[in-house]
């Protein structure tokens, strides 16, 4: 049986891995109100650079904006968006991202195929039937001669005729939710089939 727990805790773990990372701001918008000088506080330690210009007035470096250690400086009416960090560790940031992405997906896809597994074999053991072994094969296995459906509709014993001498008779497909046990809920005499108390299935006769 496959457990979902080891995988469940190394997802919750890369989960909580990422959100203990800190977050920065990438970007800032700075604006010269009336043409003045405006400072906007930002973590300039990584690079400055600007990537979308908003005002009529041109933005240039050493003109119209800069920066210093604390922060970015927009005068005679510049006003833009600045880009924090150098482009080189922002793209290596979005692969990683894009690669945790992937993982977390990854991780995800595994739990729901564990779960869903788990759940199978649940319906296989809640939906199972009991196999009756035949003692006329003969020594050897040979495949089914003939199948009949029967079913009980409404708990109620329903007797499907078929001719069975000289054979024998186990289910080769459930059909019902009730699962279907020899000589409780089925059985079978040299002239059929008999079932009970919501058992549908195929039988298979050899």
């Amino acid at each position: 049986m496959i457990s979902t727990r080891p995988i469940a805790l190394a997802f919750l773990a890369f989960l909580a891995s990422g959100l203990a990372t800190p977050a920065f701001a990438r970007s800032i918008v700075c604006e010269s109100k009336g043409g003045g000088t405006q400072y906007c506080a930002a973590d300039t330690r990584g690079g400055v650079s600007l990537a979308v210009q908003y005002s009529h007035s041109s933005c240039r470096q050493g003109s119209s904006w800069g920066y210093d250690s604390r922060s970015i400086w927009v005068s005679n009416g510049c006003r833009a968006q600045f880009d924090l960090g150098d482009y080189r560790g922002d793209h290596r940031g979005s692969s990683d991202s894009k690669a945790a992405a992937a993982l977390a997906i990854g991780l995800i896809g595994a739990v729901a195929i564990a779960a869903a597994h788990n759940r199978d074999r649940r319906d296989d053991r809640d939906y199972r039937y009991d196999y009756r072994p035949s003692d006329s094969y003969g020594g050897g296995w040979h495949g089914p001669i003939d199948h009949v459906t029967c079913e009980s509709r409404d708990n109620r014993r329903n007797y499907c005729p078929a001719n069975l001498r000289h054979a024998s008779v186990d289910i080769d497909r459930q059909l019902s939710n009730t699962a279907c046990r020899f000589g409780r809920n089925w059985g079978w005499d040299r002239n059929g089939i008999w079932v009970n108390d919501g058992c549908r299935a195929v039988f298979a006769i050899h």
